[in-house]
């Protein structure tokens, strides 16, 4: 279910590390990310999904290891912990990441899973199976700030890729979303801004792949970025989204709800 815990925290940290420092990424700026819970074959250069069965893109926190996480004199609440962790390791970072970066959405995308793909650039979605859920109202916990900013910063103004899309402002979506625990199949999600674009699931890499393409910045084919800088590009990223990459970065779960970020 790629839920989330120190685990797997762990492994996604690791994989940002390797495109900061693998031979054939470090000195080059043409490159995006893509990030996905499909099962991806070994067969051809495209990866293509081996297996279209996977449910789930993110299920979300673990759950089952915050109940039996042990509490220790030097970390009492270790819920916080990691959810601090997350946060500040991995959401902001891939937030701010100096490249295009595609959410594709292979299935069910819940709560913290959701927060992975908000804070990519773009996300597009299988059709047909999963849904998008912020499911802390339903679960009776709070956002904590760091969620609840990136939410704000990055849920789009109704209207979807597919043109028309629905009418409902971004304090509409956020209302609907946030505190009714809705749970948005694909046409849902897209109409409410949420997402990018939808395809079959047998389409879902080749298409985020294509979205990845069309962003490699120094590319002809891309986005032919005359002068582009990658720091620039990443202080672009936090001016843009400074309240979310300051919550995500430097926030605290015990964060009263009315604090000042």
């Amino acid at each position: 279910k790629n839920v989330i815990n120190p685990t797997i925290i762990s492994l996604i940290n690791q994989a940002l590390d390797i495109i900061d420092s693998h031979p054939m990424l470090v000195d080059t700026n043409n490159k995006s990310l893509i990030i996905t819970g499909l099962n991806l074959g070994n067969d051809d250069n495209n990866a293509q999904p081996a297996s279209s069965k996977s449910k789930f893109f993110s299920n979300g926190l673990d759950l089952e290891w915050f109940l039996k996480a042990p509490r220790t004199k030097d970390n009492p609440n270790p819920t916080a912990s990691v959810i601090e962790s997350y946060n500040s390791h991995i959401l902001a970072r891939v937030l701010t990441l100096p490249f295009r970066t595609i959410a594709a959405i292979n299935g069910h995308c819940i709560g913290a899973g959701l927060f992975l793909a908000l804070a990519c650039d773009y996300r597009i979605m299988r059709t047909k199976r999963g849904y998008l859920q912020w499911p802390e109202a339903k679960l009776g916990m709070r956002l904590t700030k760091g969620f609840a900013e990136l939410s704000k910063a990055k849920i789009g103004n109704g209207y979807g890729a597919g043109g028309g899309g629905a009418s409902a402002s971004d304090h509409h979506v956020l209302r609907e979303g946030i505190l009714t625990a809705k749970m948005y199949n694909s046409t849902e999600a897209l109409n409410s801004g949420i997402i990018d674009a939808v395809c079959d699931v047998e389409k879902l890499y080749s298409e985020a792949f294509r979205m990845a393409m069309e962003g490699l910045p120094e590319s002809n084919t891309g986005m032919n970025l005359e002068y582009f800088d990658p720091k620039a590009w990443t202080e672009i990223k936090i001016e843009m989204y400074t309240d979310a990459y300051r919550a995500l970065r430097f926030g605290k779960v015990e964060d009263l709800p009315s604090s000042r970020i």
